[in-house]
């Protein structure tokens, strides 16, 4: 039976942790959490941190692993790169994991292949130099899920801005970047032995500015056949230009109203919550791909969606009055994975990983 090392145990490896199970491998999943859901469905169960590469190195070696991945997570990513290259299994090179955890490494690798990306420059928090163009977006070099970014549109707001990096942020570097006007939408592909497939585009709807975080995801967006050839070209020469092998990569970028392409970052992992999305408007297991991907077996089927799947995000107190309303909706259906409980009347999240919850709705249309 081959062995599989899950880094990660919470909701969002859920999935990958049963599809493992259900493909029958030995599925041994670590956390520092010894609590996690994940915990209780796998075969096996090491209570470490999954950030410390060399501890998962150690314990791959201990249990002579056929496979090591994980599903939504940037310290997992990195720890399954470093040991997968380490031991030569089918993964990521430890370069490419920094280069597409890195905020600035990756702008860096962006400019250098000519890809389009939104103009920025590096600042420091202890030598920082006012811009004087606005509104620009600030941000760390070394978090996700929209932690310790800020909108800003004034030199007003610089200072409260910078305050935010340092709660987020262990680097004493951040990143300053022009504002991009339009629509955003993220790509999710899958790639074996250096052959890439998109599986699907997904249309993201952010709260207004300033309080800028996203509020729902759509899946399949609505763009037409040209937009997506050449979204194709772009992110194959991204996935080219990162050295992408292997596994899952989620791509964000903006189109602007003249239909100019900008990407805004990129991950060699799943996004969050993509496989559910994938799963309920495919008809296909995004976790599955994973997996067959780590067995270096290569997907190569043409795919349609078979419906429309919306994921919302209860980040303020519109998005929970939003989820009442659809509760109320006979014509829809709604999956819960965790309980939306009720919410005081000024919440108001900073990023996605302060929200109250999210869920998935089947049957409204797209707006």
């Amino acid at each position: 039976m081959r062995k599989v090392f899950i880094l990660g145990g919470s909701q969002l490896q859920m999935d990958l942790i049963l599809e493992a199970k259900k493909m029958f491998f030995y599925t041994i999943v670590l956390d520092g959490d010894k609590n996690c859901i994940g915990s209780k469905w796998c075969d096996e169960f090491l209570h470490i941190d999954f950030s410390n590469k060399e501890l998962v190195l150690e314990k791959a070696l201990e249990y002579k692993i056929d496979m090591i991945l994980t599903s939504a997570t940037e310290l997992g990513n990195v720890s399954a790169c470093y040991v997968g290259e380490a031991m030569g299994l089918n993964t990521n090179t430890y370069e490419t994991a920094l280069l597409t955890t890195n905020k600035l490494l990756m702008k860096e690798t962006l400019v250098k292949f000519s890809i389009p990306t939104a103009n920025y420059k590096i600042e420091s928090i202890s030598n920082f130099k006012e811009p004087q163009n606005f509104p620009i977006i600030i941000k760390p070099i070394d978090s996700s899920g929209g932690r310790g970014l800020s909108f800003v549109n004034s030199k007003e707001e610089l200072n409260q801005a910078i305050k935010k990096i340092s709660k987020y942020s262990k680097e004493e570097k951040f990143l300053v970047e022009e504002y991009i006007q339009g629509e955003q939408y993220s790509i999710e592909t899958i790639s074996c032995k250096g052959h890439h497939s998109i599986i699907a585009i997904t249309h993201e709807f952010f709260r207004e500015a300033p309080n800028i975080i996203e509020k729902k995801h759509y899946i399949p967006a609505n763009l037409n056949t040209n937009l997506k050839e050449h979204i194709s070209k772009i992110v194959k020469n991204i996935l080219n230009s990162f050295k992408i092998k292997f596994g899952a990569c989620h791509i964000e970028l903006k189109i602007t109203s003249n239909n100019e392409i900008y990407i805004i970052e990129l991950a060699s992992r799943t996004g969050g919550m993509r496989t559910e999305m994938i799963n309920l408007s495919y008809g296909i297991n995004f976790s599955q791909l994973l997996l067959l991907s780590s067995l270096g077996i290569e997907f190569k089927n043409k795919i349609e969606p078979s419906r429309g799947v919306w994921c919302k995000f209860i980040v303020d107190t519109n998005m929970f009055e939003e989820y009442l309303e659809d509760k109320n909706k006979k014509n829809i259906i709604i999956f819960e994975p965790n309980h939306i409980s009720n919410i005081k009347q000024d919440f108001m999240a900073n990023n996605l990983h302060e929200s109250l919850g999210y869920y998935y709705v089947i049957g409204e249309e797209y707006l």
